[in-house]
């Protein structure tokens, strides 16, 4: 969270550039900074000088009008435009000429303002996961300003972060349960480990330490966390508590189709892992790699320590035909995982 930590401190001492452009996965911080910008820009006549737009709403021309307006009895004046989908990449079947035709004639007004935007205003563009950094108009905001990309953190980081915030509502949580939370939660964001640490604060009353046990009981364990267990349990030579963590994902009302697709996308992860590790790659780097993050990339690591390379390719293929055979009506869910769980042990 380095990009959050340098953000807030430029704020503090004062440095605001013009433009922002906020985009990535990471929602609570995005929130965050906004109430930063607010509480640093705003300490009076917020109501004069601050506006809040909707992006889809929104029309470029109106928004420049507006962003040229003095701000009233403070130095600067706050504009944020949620929703904003002007920074995404071109639409299927558009060619490019359509895309920078579309923004030379809906977004020239605001091209123009960038280039020399009024020193007065703070224009914040808060914008969905992904952006098309090759348009423009992100490439205006980054000369103008700053475009930053709200990561989700790093399993470190949440553990870190839920520490703090249980510390800070008078709470100690344990080492382990900590882990087990960020497990289950981390890569749903801060958002999802805000309102789980709420829970675990509420269920804990007057106890002044949450462990382990709470956060199994209270802590809402995504599908993700379900299949990492059930990969788990079948590498480490327990098929029927594989196929227990398969019929709690049933209960839960997750589709069959679904559930084969992550158990393939997992054993598929321990395979990329394992070629790595053979390649030479050094653990602290397959991550990086592989585009994952730490606690997904070292789960995939120890289930391919416990396997073969050989097994979990066979796994592979066999969750592939099962799949193929179930959608034609050849094979039953549920009988067929059990015997290729059964399978995998021989």
């Amino acid at each position: 969270m380095e990009y959050f930590k340098g953000l807030m401190n430029s704020l503090e001492r004062g440095t605001v550039a013009p433009v922002y452009l906020f985009y990535g996965p990471e929602e609570y911080l995005k929130e965050k900074a906004l109430e930063k910008f607010k509480e640093v820009l705003l300490p009076q006549a917020a109501d004069f000088n601050l506006d809040v737009l909707d992006g889809e709403e929104t029309d470029p021309s109106s928004l420049v009008a507006l962003a040229e307006n003095l701000p009233f009895m403070v130095e600067k004046r706050l504009i944020i435009v949620k929703n904003c989908s002007w920074f995404k990449g071109k639409s299927k079947g558009k060619s490019e000429e359509d895309e920078e035709g579309k923004a030379s004639g809906k977004e020239s007004s605001l091209l123009r303002y960038l280039k020399n935007p009024a020193p007065s205003t703070c224009l914040v563009f808060v914008a969905g996961d992904a952006v098309d950094r090759r348009k423009k108009l992100y490439k205006s905001v980054e000369a103008a300003g700053k475009a930053i990309d709200f990561k989700l953190p790093r399993d470190a980081e949440s553990i870190a972060w839920v520490v703090g915030r249980m510390k800070a509502a008078g709470k100690k949580i344990e080492t382990a349960a900590a882990r087990a939370l960020v497990g289950g939660n981390g890569n749903l964001g801060l958002l999802n480990l805000y309102h789980e640490t709420e829970k675990l604060i509420t269920f804990a009353g007057e106890a002044g330490e949450v462990s382990l046990e709470d956060v199994r009981q209270i802590s809402v364990t995504n599908v993700e966390e379900n299949i990492f267990a059930v990969v788990d349990e079948t590498v480490g030579g327990n098929p029927v508590k594989a196929l227990a963590g398969v019929k709690d994902l049933l209960a839960r009302k997750e589709q069959p189709v679904k559930i084969l697709a992550l158990l393939a996308r997992q054993v598929r992860l321990a395979l990329q892992v394992d070629a790595l590790l053979q390649e030479g790659c050094p653990e602290r780097e397959v991550s990086k790699k592989l585009g994952l993050q730490d606690f997904v990339a070292r789960k995939a690591m120890n289930q391919a320590r416990k396997s073969h390379p050989r097994k979990l390719q066979w796994a592979l293929e066999q969750l592939a035909a099962m799949d193929v055979a179930i959608k034609k009506g050849q094979q039953d869910f549920l009988p067929a995982l059990e015997n290729m769980l059964i399978q995998f042990q021989l």
